[in-house]
């Protein structure tokens, strides 16, 4: 690969004026957030075949597109490269020949999040931060507080009342100074972390961010693993739209490139408890509204205030030709179901959407039957256990004997869904 240096600059998306420091986030003058650009027009197909043969399969293969400046400041716990799986059970019941499951939940820390931490997190030990921070319904908490300990700088993650204790947990597992705060995520909890992250300086990992551009990955990997049969729709469950932009500006970079002839739909899969993203595009506006968000049993994704990346999330969702969808409890419960006993992956609910919103949009006859779709499924059933109910007739002991081993079959036969 060309030796040629990165040129590493913010730039605002909306003024285009340049940051006059590497850890400013947003524009001086307007307060958009700072889009970072990295230089890639040195790049030829010859680095394209190079990067896809690398033996190291994480997102520090695509190296050349991130805004680190050296490759001895990565920070690594062999994220991405995960498996891209045909879903042929599933597909079927479904009506979708070509169905694809990018297998997030076998990330390091069981969510999506570990793409854009090692970026951030490498990219905040490069600038010299000694305290890494974010605010967060638990997967980029436990991610951040897992990055942080492999850089070796502290971190403190702050969560809203009611987020799953597994997530608490494991962000606490790696030494990480969690903060349970009673208010709502979108308003009182966000203007709390705001005011911390000024009072004591730390490391600001949250969508405003503009390093945590590893979701680019997503792009990356699909067009090596699907090898010259582009996908038709890209499916990804939305919360703030950090995906969505990252995705759709991987995409971009590799058509400037030439390494890809087109660019999938994407479409954002929501919950309908918090569906900015669906409310916007229905509406055919240009910018996101806040919405009131309700309880729903895809907490991982319950913003209804994407207020960093949402109007930019809605561009790409535009300019791909895509769509968005809001799914109900019921509709994310049964597809985290099927995808589990179809596919054999244990996806938390909020991962479920991108299936639950296939379902609906083959249904709407927006998928057709022969597209190549793709569902991210982003985090780890094992994440949100609570969500799934497990009969008490399935778990009553039984006496030692093939009458009661028979009878509790029949019993379990009985009671699990068809």
């Amino acid at each position: 690969m060309s030796g040629m240096g990165k040129l590493i600059e913010l730039r605002c998306p909306k003024c285009h004026s340049v940051a006059a420091s590497k850890t400013e986030f947003r524009c001086s003058r307007c307060h958009c957030v700072l889009k970072v650009n990295v230089t890639f027009d040195h790049l030829m197909g010859t680095d394209f075949a190079a990067m896809r043969q690398s033996r190291d399969l994480s997102i520090w293969r695509w190296f050349d597109f991130f805004p680190v400046e050296s490759r001895a400041s990565i920070i690594s716990l062999g994220e991405g490269g995960t498996p891209l799986l045909p879903g042929k059970r599933l597909g079927e019941t479904l009506g979708i020949a070509n169905l694809y499951l990018k297998n997030d939940t076998v990330l390091p820390t069981g969510s999506l999040k570990d793409r854009s931490n090692s970026v951030g997190i490498s990219v905040g030990k490069e600038l010299g931060f000694v305290t890494a921070s974010v605010i967060s319904t638990g997967n980029a908490a436990a991610s951040v507080a897992a990055y942080a300990a492999a850089a070796g700088i502290n971190s403190v993650v702050m969560v809203p009342k009611g987020t799953a204790n597994s997530k608490i947990i494991q962000a606490c597992a790696y030494g990480s100074t969690v903060i349970v705060v009673d208010g709502r995520f979108d308003y009182e909890v966000a203007e709390l972390y705001k005011n911390a992250v000024s009072e004591f300086g730390w490391y600001d990992c949250v969508s405003a961010n503009p390093y945590r551009v590893g979701k680019k990955s997503y792009a990356y990997e699909l067009a090596d693993q699907l090898d010259g049969m582009p996908a038709d729709w890209v499916i990804h469950p939305t919360a703030g739209g950090t995906g969505l932009v990252c995705m759709w500006q991987g995409f971009k970079e590799f058509l400037a490139l030439g390494w890809i002839d087109r660019a999938p739909k994407l479409v954002a899969a929501q919950s309908a408890a918090a569906a900015p993203f669906v409310a916007a595009m229905a509406k055919g506006s240009m910018t996101i509204e806040a919405v009131e968000v309700c309880e729903t049993v895809a907490e991982s994704i319950q913003v209804g205030n994407p207020s960093s990346l949402g109007d930019r999330a809605l561009a790409a969702l535009r300019q791909s030709q895509g769509t968005a969808a809001a799914l109900s409890d019921g509709e994310i419960l049964e597809a985290q179901s099927q995808i589990a006993r179809l596919a054999g992956i244990f996806a938390e609910p909020a991962a479920a959407t991108s299936v639950a919103a296939a379902k609906k949009l083959r249904a709407s006859g927006a998928i057709q039957p022969d597209d190549v779709v793709v569902c991210n499924l982003t985090g780890h059933g094992l994440k949100q256990p609570e969500a799934i109910h497990v009969s008490a007739i399935e778990l009553a002991p039984i006496a030692p004997t093939l009458a009661a081993l028979r009878e509790q079959l029949r019993r379990s036969a009985a009671a699990r869904p068809t």
